[in-house]
């Protein structure tokens, strides 16, 4: 005589149900993540590139009118600047040649030089260049590396800007 087992019955599955507390915590999630992504998006923006070009805007609208009447005395003045950059390893060769309206060799100036990285003020390298023959300057900067630049030269005299100028140029490998 064959016994008959019943067979088990297979466990009835419930159906997916979206509660309203799942729904709840995935938008919480959501928003969690994407203002913490733009947290940390945010500070690496700001640390890296403050967009910020002087410190403080109303002490350099104040000297705008002197910078106005300092750039029509360096016009009438008609100095004539030649600046030219080398490579040499790792660093590069500043040599500024200045002549006066006529021709003649400007000597016994403060010439300074800064390589100004357009993105980062940390990577900005200054030299103060020194006079190797009548009316030429010249200095080394260690450690620069190619990309854009903007060359800033300034030459004083007993603590007068005479001559200002900024360029930009693009230093090859």
């Amino acid at each position: 005589m064959p016994i008959d087992l019943p067979a088990q019955p297979a466990p009835q599955r419930r159906p997916f149900e979206l509660s309203g507390r799942m729904v709840l915590f995935a938008m919480v999630a959501f928003f969690g993540v994407v203002a913490g992504v733009n947290a940390i998006m945010m500070t690496a923006a700001i640390r890296t590139m403050p967009g910020v070009d002087v410190k403080s805007a109303y002490e350099t609208s104040q000297r705008f009118n002197g910078e106005i009447a300092r750039m029509h005395a360096q016009a009438e003045r008609a100095w004539q600047a030649q600046a030219q950059i080398t490579r040499n390893g790792g660093g590069a060769t500043v040599t500024l040649n200045l002549r006066d309206h006529s021709g003649t060799a400007l000597t016994g100036l403060a010439v300074e030089a800064k390589l100004q990285h357009p993105a980062s003020r940390q990577e900005d390298r200054e030299a103060r260049l020194v006079e190797t023959a009548p009316g030429l300057y010249s200095a080394t900067i260690p450690a620069i590396h190619r990309g854009a630049w903007t060359l800033a030269v300034e030459a004083r005299r007993d603590n007068e800007a005479l001559f200002i100028s900024r360029s930009r140029i693009q230093l090859a490998e």
